[in-house]
């Protein structure tokens, strides 16, 4: 199969224009139908491939998808490691579709000025703000992650970050926890901040004080800190920082009975088989869908008809490290004399 085959050659074999040729292939025009289906069959036959990109220009679209990539030299491996899994899953959707990925700095907001994208991918929004500014002028589509989109035209994909959590300390309630500690990372990522808000929302709801730890990147502190919780009165754990197979470790180093002792619920998306393996309970997010979701809703977000938002799965799967509902007293019925 050639890719060079063009209008020409077809129009050439058929013994009509490249105008009807151009129609027959696009379904436009008013021919007969057993016409346009021999134009497409000699196509075939020819090893015809449309060029997405001439279409697209002709349309105004660039076929092209930027992506915003962080380049703090003090970030953590896990936020690089988070947007690496990211550009992979872009890249892959993109090529699945016909689009090239233009990478551009955050640091680097003057860089949109001189790029032509069908829309601009943010991982992160928080911290971008000249950025999307620019994008925003220029009439680039925005795509952000957990950050809504003001404007009208743009994508805010939710990956369930905050859905998962509350959904995962519903869990332990139901098991009987009464004191949950919340492990977050320490930094303040945009995810952390995410899932720390849904605990001490869900804490405030139903009345409990909330009991945070931060764990630091090397997970050197871990130890400690499951100490700390341990003996602030803590029956629950959950890890929100994909370390929930090395909470889980630590816990039975410590000698303690799961969930007899302590129960754990671990948030993940990128350790999922890892807790499923050790039957740990957990809440299993997707945010490597993200770029498909994307490319499922881009037609309509290059429209100026609103902004849309996208809710991405994510799955609760039980384990052993979490105790099977309390069940609840029910009176005895009186029997009859």
């Amino acid at each position: 199969m050639s890719a060079s085959v063009t209008l020409k050659d077809i129009a050439r074999a058929a013994g009509v224009s490249t105008a009807a040729i151009s129609q027959a292939l696009n379904d436009r025009g008013s021919m007969r139908p057993e016409t346009r289906e021999r134009i497409k069959a000699i196509a075939a036959e020819l090893g015809y491939v449309p060029n997405r990109h001439a279409a697209a220009l002709r349309s105004g679209r660039t076929m092209t998808v930027g992506f915003v990539m962080g380049d703090d030299p003090d970030d953590d491996r896990r936020g690089e490691l988070q947007r690496a899994r990211k550009l992979t899953s872009l890249v892959r959707a993109s090529a699945a579709h016909g689009f090239t990925v233009t990478v551009l700095p955050d640091s680097t907001p003057d860089l949109i000025a001189g790029t032509t994208l069908d829309a601009l991918y943010v991982p992160d929004a928080r911290g971008n703000r000249e950025l999307l500014l620019a994008a925003i002028a220029r009439g680039i589509p925005i795509v952000a992650d957990d950050q809504f989109v003001d404007g009208s035209r743009g994508l805010s994909i939710r990956t369930g970050y905050d859905a998962a959590v509350r959904a995962g300390l519903d869990e332990l309630e139901r098991a009987g926890a009464r004191r949950i500690a919340f492990l977050t990372e320490d930094g303040g990522a945009p995810r952390d901040e995410i899932g720390r808000a849904a605990y001490e929302i869900w804490s405030s709801v139903r009345g409990r004080e909330p009991l945070v730890r931060a764990v630091d990147a090397s997970r050197r502190t871990l130890p400690r800190l499951i100490t700390d919780v341990l003996a602030d009165g803590a029956d629950a754990i959950f890890a929100g920082a994909e370390d929930g197979p090395d909470v889980y470790l630590q816990l039975e180093e410590m000698r303690l009975v799961i969930p007899r002792d302590v129960q754990l619920v671990a948030l993940c998306s990128t350790d999922c088989a890892v807790n499923r393996r050790l039957g740990v309970t957990h809440v299993c997010i997707r945010p490597d869908l993200a770029a498909q979701a994307m490319f499922d809703t881009l037609p309509g977000a290059l429209l100026d008809d609103g902004p849309r938002v996208v809710d991405l799965p994510w799955e609760l799967v039980p384990g052993s490290t979490t105790r099977p509902p309390m069940a609840v007293a029910l009176p005895q019925s009186v029997k009859a004399p």
